[in-house]
């Protein structure tokens, strides 16, 4: 019987030990899932930041394009708005500059220095204001002027030509 008894407190201590264990294994399996949930919680709190971060990109990249293109057309703008300052003190040198010549002044031509006659008639430059003869002023050139082309000397026909060719380009 003794040993029966001893059989019995044995199996005892051994069931005993294992419970223990077995709700230690439970306390720290418990703990793991509230780690493991409190990091799912985590992550799914990250995803979401990282998905409203990403929209946020996507709105600043589209807004950056749209400011570039808006630059892009600004600084064409700008750059028409330039010539179109240019021209317009080229302009007004010019109209500085030039003096409208009397016939009574001139007797030959600016250019050719051929004397004016009955044959030979005097004709204004309407860019410069000289007189010149037909052969050195037969040019027709658009003036801001005027609305059609005006007769012009073979000098500032050259000039308003190199002066159109470098604006067009």
């Amino acid at each position: 019987m003794e040993s029966s008894l001893e059989t019995a407190v044995t199996g005892c201590s051994v069931e005993k030990e294992w419970r223990e264990n077995l709700q230690k294994q439970a306390v720290t399996n418990r703990e793991e899932i509230a780690r493991l949930r409190a990091e799912v919680t985590h992550v799914t709190e990250m995803k979401s930041a990282l998905k409203q971060l990403q929209r946020e990109n996507d709105d600043l990249r589209r807004s950056c394009s749209e400011q570039e293109t808006a630059l892009v057309e600004l600084g064409d703008h700008l750059s028409k708005s330039k010539v179109k300052a240019e021209e317009l003190r080229y302009n007004v040198d010019m109209t500085k500059e030039n003096k409208w010549v009397s016939d009574k002044e001139t007797v030959a031509c600016q250019q050719c220095n051929k004397n004016f006659s009955v044959s030979r008639r005097r004709h204004h430059c309407r860019n410069c204001g000289g007189i010149f003869c037909h052969q050195c002023s037969d040019n027709t050139m658009p003036l801001p002027s005027s609305s059609r082309p005006l007769r012009v000397c073979d000098g500032c026909s050259e000039l308003l030509l190199q002066r159109s060719v470098a604006m067009t380009t």
